[in-house]
């Protein structure tokens, strides 16, 4: 992951390149990964949290949230996606 967070451009209050990943939920978190940095190449952060999860609120255009079916101690990358990921 990059040290800093991407806040949208000043110039341009979006993110380039997608920006949600609808087909992703239902699948398993490792299956997130790789298609969503495949799809934006400006994402260097996919982060696999419980569908609960409190999360920073700062907005991110390099970092996604991958929201799944699990608790603290579960096996990430093989629990559900529960939400659509998106840039943030």
């Amino acid at each position: 992951m990059s040290e800093r967070c991407q806040p949208p451009n000043s110039s341009s209050p979006l993110c380039s390149g997608k920006v949600a990943w609808p087909e992703l939920r239902g699948k398993r978190g490792k299956e997130a990964e790789p298609v969503i940095k495949e799809e934006n190449p400006n994402i260097d952060a996919v982060i696999c949290v419980p569908r609960d999860a409190l999360v920073s609120q700062d907005y991110c255009c390099n970092r996604v949230w991958v929201y799944v079916d699990c608790k603290s101690a579960c096996d990430y990358e093989n629990a559900e996606v529960v939400r659509v990921p998106k840039v943030g």
